[in-house]
């Protein structure tokens, strides 16, 4: 799939949003970071505030391209989120979104410019520096990165924040904004959680990624119908982020949760009369992701049960090896047997039962007497 070109030179915010929303559909990353962090640079400097609302839905994309361009960079999570069900959820949510014109004259500057950023993808996870079209936490001249939250610039030799760190820090800004726009920006708050939830996991803060998810799936199941795909997907990751905390019972309720909410989509599908080719397709589609639920699941099940086994061998080789070894209160060791073994008798000692049985015989004076 071609990489979407990204006029540098453009200088309308919302063509250039446009455009990396397109690019973050053909998962062209790096030229939705591009386009994204442009449209950021003049819409704070248009509205002279970085909370200002028309900044929500850029700051969603452009952390979810981030996090795109770190999986493309350090595959930390190889297939934990399956990018088919995120691109068809993403098309959902922005197919009526204009796309911006790309200036044709300047073609050739352009693919320059989406190559380099391109090459920037062999820097290592965690301590790659911010890309040259990425903002950063300070107050960027022309020459700099667009800030997109209140900070300093960071003193020179100090490491430059990740990729993930400002995915986590515009998440947190478009956070804000959809909190404060309340009941009519649900959906977006929604998806913004599980993305941070999503880069949490990224860095491995399960515990922060756990929360984040659940908190994005109460909103989805709230508003979202018992047939979702996305509230589907979300409990996907859910159990994803459970498992690598090794919360396995957990995890596997989130799986289970996710296969009856795909079921009860194809059910949905299977009564439509209507567009039957689109019907059968999605059906098609659905039914490919059941099998690694399932196997997941099976996985799951598959790692408790070893881990029982381990430690009830565990507790049963322990309690051998207190039988085998002897209490500290006996007074006989196991291995002497000199207590159950009659010994031979001196003489001196039959005497002397002898004499305790019939006293008489052992006195000479009563003896002579009887005489």
């Amino acid at each position: 799939m071609a990489d979407v070109v990204v006029n540098s030179d453009n200088k309308n915010p919302k063509e250039l949003y446009a455009q990396g929303v397109r690019a973050y559909i053909l998962q062209d990353f790096s030229s939705a970071v591009a386009a994204l962090s442009q449209a950021i640079e003049m819409l704070v400097t248009e509205h002279k505030d970085d909370l200002h609302e028309s900044l929500g839905d850029v700051y969603l994309y452009y952390g979810k391209s981030l996090l795109g361009l770190s999986r493309d960079e350090s595959e930390a999570l190889g297939d934990a989120v399956p990018r088919n069900n995120e691109e068809s959820s993403e098309e959902d949510e922005i197919e009526e979104q204009p796309e911006g014109n790309e200036n044709a004259d300047n073609e050739a500057k352009e693919s320059d410019l989406a190559e380099d950023d391109k090459q920037e993808k062999s820097v290592e996870p965690m301590e790659s520096e911010p890309k040259e079209t990425e903002p950063t936490t300070s107050n960027g001249t022309a020459n700099e990165e667009p800030s997109c939250s209140n900070g300093t610039t960071a003193a020179e030799g100090e490491e430059e924040p990740t990729d993930l760190q400002v995915a986590w820090e515009v998440l947190e800004l478009a956070k804000k904004i959809f909190q404060k726009q309340g009941s009519s920006a649900k959906k977006c708050l929604a998806d913004t959680l599980t993305v941070l939830g999503e880069v949490s996991l990224e860095s491995e803060n399960f515990e922060s990624a756990i929360n984040d998810i659940n908190e994005g799936l109460a909103i989805q199941k709230d508003i979202f119908a018992k047939d979702s795909r996305t509230v589907a997907e979300t409990y996907y990751k859910l159990g994803i982020a459970y498992s690598t905390n090794s919360q396995i019972e957990e995890a596997v309720k989130s799986f289970d949760s996710s296969l009856e909410y795909l079921k009860n989509r194809i059910a949905h599908l299977e009564k439509q009369d209507d567009k039957k080719d689109e019907i059968e397709e999605e059906i098609k589609e659905i039914k490919s992701l059941i099998p690694d639920i399932q196997e997941k699941i099976t996985d799951m099940k598959t790692y408790k049960d070893e881990a029982l086994k381990k430690i009830v061998s565990a507790v049963t080789e322990g309690t051998k090896a207190e039988i085998a070894v002897p209490s500290s209160s006996s007074s006989k060791p196991a291995t002497n047997i000199s207590h159950l073994v009659k010994r031979k008798r001196k003489p001196e000692d039959v005497a002397d039962d002898n004499q305790k049985q019939d006293p008489e015989s052992s006195n000479p004076a009563k003896k002579v007497n009887s005489e």
